[in-house]
């Protein structure tokens, strides 16, 4: 009987931990090896040169997707490109992790939606901004 508990407890922690979400990055690695990217992404401290470019509280996977498709030249931006050459995948990974572990900045542009990071049906419930004639959209 005690040998059939045993078995089952066994069985019961393995289902729990094959079904535990499994972390593509570790935040705390992340925040050591982000210090490139704090100037214009912030940090924990810091919030970054332009609050439009602030990373945190963003969604890990989709950060790492875009940032794969600039190192990958998919995305041309000259310093974005340059800045992620050097980084391998699983640092991608812990970067985006540690950006995604910072929450929501205090303050953003309501102006700038980053495709893909908002949930769509609050958007739609959002009023559309004003826009200047003239001016695009940033999207």
């Amino acid at each position: 009987m005690k040998a059939i508990k045993l078995a089952l407890s066994a069985a019961a922690i393995s289902t729990l931990l094959a079904s535990a979400p499994v972390l593509a990055g570790d935040p705390v690695v992340g925040k050591q090896k982000a210090t490139a990217c704090i100037a214009c992404h912030g940090s924990d401290v810091y919030p970054g040169i332009f609050y439009t470019l602030q990373l945190g509280g963003r969604n890990a996977d989709k950060l790492a997707v875009k940032t794969m498709k600039y190192k990958t030249g998919k995305i041309l931006h000259p310093m974005m490109n340059m800045a992620v050459a050097f980084f391998d995948e699983k640092e991608i990974e812990d970067i985006t992790a540690y950006y995604q572990s910072l929450g929501k900045p205090s303050f953003t542009s309501p102006l700038i939606k980053i495709k893909g990071d908002d949930d769509d049906k609050a958007q739609a419930a959002a009023p559309a901004p004003y826009v200047y004639p003239g001016f695009p959209v940033a999207k």
